[in-house]
């Protein structure tokens, strides 16, 4: 590995870790266009998602469930459901790797939110057997945040790491 990958890794790894932490501050706090707090953005969602998808962060299976699990933690949701979405995440992205040559702006767009409307189904099926129902509506709502959230975090990882 050169200096220079060495250097990126590093700057990649404390990114990840520093917008953790904001994701973390942002997801306790009210925002002024959210009137109900669970239609709040998914703020870990979409974090996961554009790292995973712009490749940005050395994440693997092992990582993601570790990740998962203190999301659940720290959130108080269902243990293990942030780590399957993360999982599913992953492998979602994987398998389409595989199929389709993802290159463009608007092809890395259109993925991202194909996997996080999959990881907002994935939560919804995981929460129908706990009595946490979102309604349709909620959750749609709570997608376009999402996505708008991931635009700016990309814009963020873009900004601050070397090409």
């Amino acid at each position: 590995m050169t200096k220079k990958t060495i250097i990126q890794k590093r700057q990649e790894n404390y990114l990840i870790t520093i917008l953790a932490l904001v994701s973390l501050i942002l997801s306790n706090v009210a925002l002024p266009w959210t009137e109900n707090p669970s239609s709040m953005p998914n703020y870990f969602i979409a974090l996961i998602v554009i790292f995973v998808v712009l490749e940005k962060a050395n994440l693997n299976l092992s990582k993601l469930f570790i990740i998962g699990l203190l999301v659940d933690l720290i959130l108080g949701q269902i243990l293990g459901q942030y780590a399957l979405i993360f999982i599913s995440i992953y492998a979602l992205n994987f398998l389409i790797g595989k199929i389709l040559i993802i290159k463009t702006e608007t092809q890395i767009l259109s993925l991202s939110s194909f996997i996080i409307l999959f990881s907002f189904f994935v939560l919804w099926a995981t929460s129908q057997s706990h009595d946490i129902i979102f309604p349709l509506g909620l959750l749609f709502h709570q997608f376009i945040l999402t996505l708008f959230i991931l635009l700016i975090l990309k814009f963020t990882i873009n900004t601050f790491t070397t090409k």
